[in-house]
């Protein structure tokens, strides 16, 4: 296997600019054909901003490729609809004067973001702006950027949804690339809110109320919707239980990830046919973790089952595909995540995204027939492996024997010295830790400090049994698994017991606040950004915003405990009803317009503790919803995140 060196660059502990600056490499597509690859960049230098495209013949990766200009803006993915045609989506956020587009809104300003698609041929020119014809949604819709499917009935047309104002709900548009020209093809319910189409006809359509989805099936040849099951649309906008991938190379027929049951605890892709409601045998499943991607190519033919141990992992249908996957894993040392993003159509040809705790993110080109590796862009290059923490994945038994799985991050040269530790658990609580780059993490390594982070019981991808074991344990058994972590990780690194500091959002920022709660005397520094902290406050406002009857809100009462009749457990599970228990100086971050985890939730908990006497500093953003904030927010959060914990370690 041959490949292209890339560039040293200088050594030393990353500085926060440098581990939270935007990424300047955003995605990486080729041809059907295999011929052409095209690469979405940004140059921020000299704090300027420009995005960018190259188009590269792929036989002649050392020739100078084509740039085309796309401007002062963000954008955010690339894809060929055909060897001849690359769509760009773009982010504008500037109005026509340069300005920040939107309204000041408290010292802040309430961001206002439109999305285009802009196309382009194959040499760069020749540009269209999609929905060139629709002057009034161009000037009133600030989201004309959804793609249903990249095939229609037509190779020169797409199909997008874009909410049609005449009839107050959502349709279906055949969007010509060339041209720019998008044409109504079918209107939604007043309620819907995405398709999935197969060959440019809809099969499935997702109307939503709050966080409830109701999922109608149409047959190929059919007219009528028909309705198939209502499902809860978790905070990662996912269908609880039962979320469709793609459709198949079989008319009516779709691949969907299935939840663990009770008698099969491991999720599954499993087939389903829109006629029948019929599900089938699962596909890849796995006895130890969770399969919930596939990948499918424009045909519809399954390529790869897709999960997660503590690495990606594809379980490939083509053996030689997969011999040849492993060997470029291996060239990364095994040490990286390496993600398959596209292919040409005989997938001899194949681009992949490769990240890790060490390793950023960069976009290679791989060639089977040559066996041959070559890099197309790397992220912030500046940022190589010796600059940033290694990572170890600790196998934990907690006090109950359950196995779980923690990742240690060890800062750069710490060598044999006892280091600072921060423990940061993961929001959800279904959601998991795996071992990847994170620039939170890295920025503590940074200073000098340990990170362990702990997939507890109720996290996602280790089965039913294991995600349903945290039900409502939140106070008990789900922070005891972190306490035994952190245990592990003491016992088997030297760390420097007199400075351990817990951090976290979300969840993860409930978490932290319990950890102080129940073991006050282990943390010298609090951080909770956007957690809950009075669990019948939560619980309230979910009812409130999604009905006592929702399947949101049943959730979330197996999740946290039912008011009705958990009292004791939810007061004892609950920060801010304990916090004279806390010792430590609490700093507490929060966005004003948070809807999955309201800010009363963190004035609350700045309330108790000053009542308590204890110390807390509480920082509220007025125009952020929950995390991810906006770039410059985000920054500041992890800066003053930093700030708190190293003056306690101090």
């Amino acid at each position: 296997m041959t490949h292209s060196t890339l560039a040293a660059t200088p050594a030393g502990p990353p500085s926060l600019e440098e581990l939270l600056a935007r990424p300047t490499a955003l995605d990486a597509a080729i041809t059907p054909d295999g011929g052409r690859l095209a690469v979405l960049r940004m140059d921020r230098s000299n704090g300027g901003r420009n995005a960018f495209v190259t188009l590269s013949d792929a036989d002649k990766l050392n020739a100078p490729p084509t740039q085309v200009a796309i401007g002062d803006c963000e954008v955010e993915k690339i894809a060929w609809v055909n060897n001849e045609r690359l769509l760009v989506w773009v982010l504008l956020d500037k109005d026509a004067k340069g300005k920040v587009a939107g309204r000041p809104w408290k010292g802040d300003v309430l961001t206002q973001i439109t999305r285009r698609i802009i196309s382009m041929d194959r040499s760069g020119q020749n540009l269209a702006l999609l929905f060139a014809n629709q002057t009034y949604a161009l000037n009133t819709r600030r989201n004309l950027g959804s793609v249903v499917d990249l095939k229609s009935s037509d190779p020169n047309c797409i199909l997008m949804q874009a909410w049609n104002s005449q009839h107050g709900a959502y349709a279906l548009y055949r969007v010509n690339i060339v041209t720019g020209e998008a044409i109504l093809q079918e209107m939604g319910a007043f309620s819907t809110d995405s398709w999935l189409t197969q060959d440019g006809v809809p099969v499935l359509r997702l109307d939503s109320t709050g966080s409830s989805v109701s999922v109608y099936a149409r047959a190929p040849g059919e007219t009528a919707w028909k309705f198939f099951r209502k499902f809860r649309r978790d905070e990662f906008d996912k269908l609880d239980g039962m979320d469709f991938l793609s459709v198949s190379d079989k008319p009516g027929v779709l691949y969907a990830s299935i939840a663990g049951t009770e008698t099969e605890d491991k999720a599954s892709i499993r087939t389903f046919d829109v006629r029948t409601f019929g599900i089938g045998a699962p596909i890849g499943a796995r006895p130890d973790f969770d399969v919930t991607g596939c990948v499918t190519d424009a045909e519809g033919r399954l390529v790869a089952t897709r999960w997660v141990e503590d690495r990606v992992v594809y379980d490939f249908v083509d053996p030689d595909l997969a011999k040849h996957y492993r060997g470029v894993r291996a060239y990364f040392g095994n040490e990286c995540n390496l993600s398959l993003v596209d292919f040409n159509t005989d997938k001899t040809r194949l681009v992949f995204l490769v990240s890790g705790p060490r390793h950023v993110l960069s976009y290679w080109f791989y060639d089977r027939r040559a066996a041959k590796l070559e890099p197309l862009a790397v992220d912030r290059p500046n940022l190589t492996q010796g600059r940033l923490a290694r990572m170890d994945i600790l196998k934990v038994r907690a006090r109950d024997s359950l196995p779980i799985t923690a990742y240690l991050s060890l800062p750069p040269g710490s060598g044999d010295a006892p280091t600072p530790l921060v423990v940061m658990p993961h929001g959800g609580p279904e959601a998991r830790d795996a071992y990847r780059f994170d620039s939170m993490v890295q920025a503590f390594c940074a200073q000098g400090w340990s990170v362990l982070q702990v997939n507890f019981r109720g996290s996602a991808g280790y089965g039913r049994a294991f995600a349903r074991g945290g039900l409502a344990h939140w106070g008990d058994l789900m922070q005891n698994d972190v306490e035994d972590a952190l245990a592990a990780a003491i016992e088997r690194t030297n760390i420097d017991q007199a400075r351990i500091a817990i951090c976290g959002i979300s969840y993860g920022g409930y978490a932290a606040l319990m950890g102080a709660v129940k073991t006050p005397e282990r943390y010298r520094a609090v951080v909770s950004i956007a957690g809950d902290s009075d669990l019948f406050e939560s619980l309230a406002m979910v009812r409130e915003m999604e009905g006592a009857d929702s399947l949101t809100y049943a959730y979330w009462k197996e999740q946290m405990g039912d008011p009705a009749k958990d009292r004791k457990l939810l007061a004892t599970a609950s920060p801010a009803l304990q916090a004279q228990a806390i010792r430590a100086p609490v700093l507490l971050q929060h966005g004003a317009l948070d809807g999955i985890v309201g800010v009363e939730q963190s004035r609350r908990m700045q309330r108790a503790l000053k009542s308590a006497g204890r110390q807390v500093e509480y920082i509220e953003m007025p125009t952020e919803g929950h995390p991810m904030w906006k770039h410059p927010n985000h920054v500041q959060m992890v800066t003053r995140s930093v700030a708190h914990i190293a003056k306690a370690f101090a």
